[in-house]
């Protein structure tokens, strides 16, 4: 809206009210209560149970869903639908207005003036948790796992909550970050961090839990790979999923394995070819013109023969 309204009329919607008191008061949570002092706006809420009192939001909640979420939309991300579905509403602001006669730009326009200034910088809603990893090195936040790195395991990390990422810190480092997770997903694994590190310790990685984590041809892999051979795979692998997903690793590694085990340059040559479009590009045969050669017969006839020729005796 380029601007904060005055006054903002809520629900009781459990993110800003913790409780219902006597006389119309409200118990608030701390993150509503900075929120409203960040912006400076009021704010008044409904009684409980009279959606009447909000009559139209509720009638513009409902065109919204008709006008741009209908047909059922597929949502993979959930920024990429918010910035769609503001390109839609900018567009529709152009319609006149059901009843005043003018489009709802010229009074948006107008409706500016009445509106405090937006701060400079944005509020940020985070919340922050002291969690414990497992022995894998992961957090659970609302019953989703997220990955930390193998050498915070059993150890406590600070874990920023965002409604569409989960950052994780060591001090004031982010060790990584997540897509937060809704729906079926239960766990996101990053696996630069235990690649990384494994890279540096490769005798160790048989006896980490992180390995058996591993996709199962990446296992295999490993175990038949020698020690400076294991190394660099392991750096290949951890340069490859900075970049991709371990899906696209699996695949380039697959490839080049037709042949047999193949080194990292293999992986890394197949990963480049498919990344480029190009796809795989096979063994060339190179064609062989030599010559025709007889028959070699061997035995004892063929060199009795020979002699014969020769006019030697057998007894010579």
């Amino acid at each position: 809206m380029n601007g904060v309204p005055r006054a903002i009329r809520f629900d009781n919607l459990s993110p800003a009210v913790k409780k219902v008191l006597a006389n119309g008061e409200r118990e608030l949570t701390e993150g509503f209560e900075a929120f409203a002092l960040h912006y400076g706006f009021d704010y008044e809420f409904c009684n409980p149970g009279a959606g009447n009192e909000k009559g139209h939001v509720e009638a513009m909640v409902k065109y919204v869903r008709n006008n741009f979420l209908l047909p059922e939309r597929t949502v993979y991300d959930l920024e990429a639908l918010n910035e769609s579905l503001w390109k839609e509403a900018e567009k529709d602001r152009h319609r006149p207005h059901y009843e005043k006669e003018a489009s709802i730009a010229e009074l948006h326009k107008e409706d500016l003036h009445a509106l405090y200034y937006l701060p400079e910088t944005s509020y940020e809603t985070i919340r922050y948790e002291s969690l414990k990893a497992d022995k894998y090195g992961f957090v659970t936040v609302d019953q989703k796992k997220y990955s930390t790195s193998p050498r915070f395991a059993k150890q406590r990390v600070t874990v920023g909550v965002r409604y569409d990422c989960i950052f994780i810190f060591q001090g004031d480092d982010v060790i990584v970050s997540h897509r937060r997770m809704y729906g079926q997903e239960k766990k996101s694994m990053d696996w630069v961090p235990y690649v990384s590190l494994m890279a540096k310790r490769p005798t160790a990685l048989k006896y980490t839990t992180f390995f058996d984590q591993l996709p199962r041809p990446w296992q295999t892999c490993l175990d038949q790979c020698t020690l400076s051979e294991k190394k660099e795979a392991l750096k290949l692998l951890a340069k490859i999923l900075k970049d991709q997903q371990m899906d696209k690793a699996v695949e380039a590694l697959k490839t080049a394995s037709h042949y047999g085990h193949p080194s990292a340059d293999a992986i890394q040559q197949v990963y480049h070819q498919q990344m480029h479009g190009r796809g795989y590009r096979g063994t060339v045969s190179v064609p062989q013109h030599l010559p025709s050669m007889p028959k070699a017969h061997r035995g004892m006839k063929q060199y009795n023969a020979f002699f014969a020729t020769e006019g030697v005796s057998d007894h010579a």
